[in-house]
């Protein structure tokens, strides 16, 4: 197994589907019943069914390619999750994040929640397909057994930090992908890029 395509696989899926989890607990208390949570899981495995399917065949393209475009989709997430943390942190709130109610929406979100996670998932398969499905199906797990026991708290759950460290790994990740294409350099060096990237986000977030 590969551990760092795990715990990516399975980072960015408890983050993506725990905010799913969350807009359905809410609007379990709205509803009194369990259909934002039937509508939550349809809109989450309409992404990631496919993603298991027919996105493994993305061992097809060339793996330098893969590699490249994998390292730009792991930054422009990891760009979006410190950006996401900083404003946390900061208690900045941006306008219109007020969602209307509606099933549709749970739907409409969870569906977003899943294709976001999808995307960094899609990176990662080309390096261990198995290892990528155990974090997503562990996640999953954690997601609906969390969500089943704590709803209301779910509901309030606020991500700054787990987005804090999710950002470091994959900007770690995606700098070790380029630079096996470009240097060839071994895997081990990527601990002393988390570290790295783990400073260089903790000053993003005091600025």
């Amino acid at each position: 197994m590969d551990v760092s395509v795990f715990l990516a696989a399975l980072g960015i899926s408890l983050l993506e589907l725990t905010e799913a989890g969350a807009i359905a607990a809410i609007y379990h208390n709205i509803y009194k019943n369990n259909l934002p949570f039937i509508y939550a899981v349809l809109g989450v495995a309409v992404v990631l069914i496919p993603t298991f399917t027919v996105g493994r065949l993305i061992y097809l393209v060339p793996l330098n390619y893969v590699l490249l475009a994998s390292a730009v989709i792991l930054f422009y997430f990891g760009y979006r999750l410190i950006r996401s943390a900083r404003r946390s942190f900061k208690g900045i709130r941006k306008k219109g994040e007020e969602k209307e109610e509606g099933l549709s929406v749970v739907f409409t979100v969870s569906a977003i929640e899943g294709f976001e996670a999808a995307l960094v998932i899609l990176a990662l398969i080309p390096q261990s397909y198995s290892s990528a499905l155990m974090g997503a199906i562990l996640a999953s797990f954690l997601v609906v057994v969390l969500t089943a026991i704590l709803k209301s708290q779910v509901a309030r759950i606020r991500l700054p930090h787990l987005k804090f460290v999710l950002s470091a790994l994959l900007f770690s990740l995606g700098t070790l992908w380029i630079s096996e294409v470009v240097f060839d350099i071994p895997d081990v060096i990527l601990p002393l890029f988390f570290l790295a990237y783990l400073g260089i986000n903790y000053a993003i977030i005091k600025i």
